[in-house]
């Protein structure tokens, strides 16, 4: 017969396996979200620039903001510590919000030259910070 205290050890066990594979994954699973994030980023760039986006196309990109944003809030519930690459997503995750409301408002106002002028700033700013991303992964062995 088995215990109550046997059923919390499974449960103690299959958390500890559940966290195990979540780490295991982490490096790359964050990778996948930045090269998302980034290519979305200039996607949406190009577009605007084109004078291709329109209201109905927000979505495509906050879409990858809004699972990313999940992503970071799951490892942050499981971080043993401190881990530079998830500041460094963070911080990626912020620079990219800061571009989709940017590219939103430079839709209505600007198309060619003159929009690719008033995004560079801030795609630059998403371009850098998933190099952080990627050197942070690097740094702690994940990638």
């Amino acid at each position: 017969m088995v215990g109550g205290g046997a059923r919390r050890v499974k449960a103690a066990l299959a958390l500890a396996l559940v966290t195990g594979c979540f780490w295991r994954s982490y490096g790359h699973l964050m990778a996948a979200h930045v090269d998302v994030l980034v290519g979305e980023a200039h996607k949406g760039v190009d577009l605007v620039v084109g004078g291709r986006l329109a209201a109905e196309s927000m979505p495509e990109l906050t879409y990858p903001l809004e699972r990313a944003e999940a992503f970071a809030r799951d490892a942050a519930t499981r971080a043993p510590h401190d881990l530079g690459s998830l500041a460094a997503f963070q911080t990626l995750i912020a620079h990219y919000r800061a571009l989709i409301d940017l590219l939103d408002q430079v839709r209505r106002q600007h198309r060619g030259e003159a929009a690719r002028a008033a995004l560079t700033a801030s795609l630059a700013a998403v371009d850098q910070a998933g190099e952080a991303v990627r050197a942070a992964l690097r740094a702690e062995g994940r990638l």
